[in-house]
């Protein structure tokens, strides 16, 4: 069994629980909450979770953090919508003004894009793009199978070819 402590967990597992939180809750402040509020209760039930397997200790932040941004939802009566994701910074990016320019619409128009997929799909590539998570992680996470994440990543992806090819 493994034995983990709240640093090693924080570690492993925060980018996950971000971008989970975010895919839901469209907000980067609000998915950062979400996170800080998810970490707490890891903390709270550390005694629970420091012999669970990497797999169950993963859809246990999942569950939590999922639970917690519907709870934020109903609490706010309203679905925020966020001006667009987090810049993914690119490291040595020496651009002329006009290629930086490009690049910038370019991302503001696929972000657009990715926030105008469904629910289920946005989370689906969130998971996959943002968290760096394999089909299999992600369909345990969601308790579906792993064909159907594929099925969802496809539909997501032909969703977004088509939403880009309109622009």
């Amino acid at each position: 069994m493994a034995q983990w402590e709240l640093e090693s967990i924080y570690k492993s597992f925060s980018r996950m629980v971000y971008w989970a939180a975010y895919a839901v809750t469209k907000s980067e402040s609000d998915a950062c909450d979400i996170v800080q509020e998810v970490f707490i209760r890891a903390l709270k039930y550390s005694d629970k979770l420091k012999d669970m397997e990497e797999a169950q200790l993963k859809a246990w932040l999942y569950r939590v953090c999922v639970n917690l941004c519907i709870d934020s939802k109903r609490k706010l009566k309203h679905e925020q919508l966020a001006d667009e994701l987090p810049e993914v910074s690119v490291e040595n990016e020496a651009e002329l003004p006009e290629i930086s320019a490009i690049n910038e619409e370019s991302r503001r128009t696929v972000r657009q894009a990715v926030e105008a997929l469904p629910d289920i799909y946005r989370e689906t590539v969130m998971l996959h793009y943002f968290s760096g998570l394999q089909y299999d992680e992600i369909a345990r996470l969601q308790g579906v199978s792993e064909g159907t994440i594929k099925s969802r990543i496809s539909r997501a992806k032909a969703r977004l070819c088509k939403s880009l090819e309109r622009r």
